[in-house]
């Protein structure tokens, strides 16, 4: 890589750094939040209906490994994270992967997402729970690390 595109890629990085931070903050307005983590390099399917509340931090060194489905709603001191540190095989390393997120999904506060996986449609997480696997379609999961409690009845109307 040369100079320029180095200073380049840093740049960006930095703007992008920017952008999640201004997104997490309480002073911006929800409605304004989802714009700057998208700008950030977060993917909606559609961000017009979706929450993202105060304080809620979006890996920054990875963030278009996120993808967010509709009417997600994703409350306050949430942390998602797309990298991993690898303890199993010294020295130790980070590998990464994607995080999905699906339609109708409820985030509880203070929740942490910390590895590869994808959450399926409808399901809730109970405040403070730690996803660390994949979650099927209407789930409702709790604790740490998460697991199942129950499931959502969904009627169409």
């Amino acid at each position: 890589m040369n100079e320029q595109a180095k200073t380049n890629y840093g740049l960006q990085r930095l703007i992008k750094k920017l952008a999640l931070s201004i997104g997490k903050s309480d002073i911006i307005p929800g409605s304004l939040r989802t714009k700057f983590i998208k700008f950030a390099g977060v993917n909606f399917i559609d961000s017009s209906d979706v929450f993202i509340g105060e304080n809620v931090s979006f890996d920054n060194i990875y963030p278009h490994y996120i993808y967010i489905g509709k009417r997600a709603r994703i409350t306050a001191g949430t942390k998602i994270l797309t990298h991993y540190l690898d303890v199993k095989k010294p020295p130790f390393s980070f590998y990464t992967g994607k995080v999905i997120i699906g339609d109708n999904v409820f985030i509880g506060a203070n929740s942490m997402i910390v590895k590869e996986c994808t959450i399926g449609n409808n399901v809730v997480i109970a405040a403070g729970s730690i996803v660390n696997k994949d979650i099927p379609d209407n789930w409702i999961v709790a604790g740490v690390p998460a697991k199942k409690i129950g499931e959502r009845v969904i009627i169409n109307e």
